[in-house]
């Protein structure tokens, strides 16, 4: 995989998940912490990379605007570039639907499994 937050993060699973991002550029280190160009505008947009799953025998990252006044998530496929490296696109508007529902399904699967973990230790 291209980044590793270092915090073996995998299905939402990460305490950093949508709903914690607060913060964000304390908690992960420089590596985590991706610049991308806009492609059209020239304009820069830095992320944290905080989590990726497969779907479809496909890689996507879930990546958090580093704006601490409105952080926004953002999932891209992971893909081969023209010399060889991985790198992340944008998903097209007819697949971006389907990802985010997956990408909902796997958070709230992983809650659910928290939530059965918590009570187990209660016992």
């Amino acid at each position: 995989m291209l980044f590793d937050c270092g915090r073996n993060c995998e299905n939402g699973d990460c305490d950093n998940c949508e709903e914690n991002i607060e913060g964000i550029e304390e908690i992960y280190d420089d590596e985590a912490i991706i610049t991308m160009v806009d492609a059209e505008s020239g304009e820069e947009y830095q992320f944290a990379m905080v989590d990726d799953f497969e779907y479809k025998d496909q890689s996507y990252c879930v990546l958090v605007t580093t704006d601490e006044e409105e952080p926004e998530m953002v999932i891209t496929k992971v893909v081969k570039m023209e010399d060889g490296e991985e790198g992340l696109m944008s998903l097209d508007e007819e697949e971006a639907d389907e990802i985010y529902e997956e990408y909902d399904r796997l958070c709230a699967e992983a809650e659910l499994d928290d939530e059965e973990d918590f009570s187990d230790e209660e016992e």
